[in-house]
C-alpha cells in the first residue's frame, strides 16, 4: 500500500492540510478494502502492481469525489464492484454461519 507522502506525489498534491491528509488516508483504506476485495484478504500490498493499482483507485476515488453527471464510467463500474463485494461477503457470512449452526 502506498505512504500517503506517495498519494500525494501521485496526486500532484503539494500543499498541507490536514483535511485533505485525513480524505487522502479514507481513500486509501477504502483502496484496501476494494483490493482485498477484487484480489483476496492475502493480497501482497507491497507488490508495486498492488502499489499502482491502489494508486489508481484512490485517484478515481479523489478526482471524482462528487457524484454528478459528469461521473465516471470508471467510476460507476467501482461503485458496482462495491456493491457486489459486499453483497457476496455478507452471503459468505450468512453461509459460515448456517453451517456453523448444523455442525452443532
Amino acid at each position: 500500500m502506498p505512504s500517503l507522502e506517495e498519494i500525494k506525489d501521485y496526486l500532484m498534491i503539494d500543499f498541507e492540510d490536514e483535511a485533505t491528509d485525513r480524505t487522502l488516508e479514507r481513500l486509501k483504506r477504502t483502496a484496501d478494502v476494494y483490493l482485498k476485495g477484487m484480489i483476496g484478504e492475502d493480497y501482497p500490498a507491497d507488490d508495486e502492481r498492488a502499489k499502482q493499482v491502489a494508486l489508481l483507485v484512490i485517484e478515481d476515488l479523489y478526482d471524482n469525489r462528487g457524484m454528478n453527471d459528469r461521473t465516471s464510467t470508471n467510476r460507476r463500474k467501482m461503485i458496482e464492484d462495491f456493491v457486489l463485494q459486499l453483497k457476496l461477503e455478507l452471503r459468505r457470512k450468512k453461509d459460515d454461519s448456517s453451517n456453523n449452526d448444523s455442525e452443532a
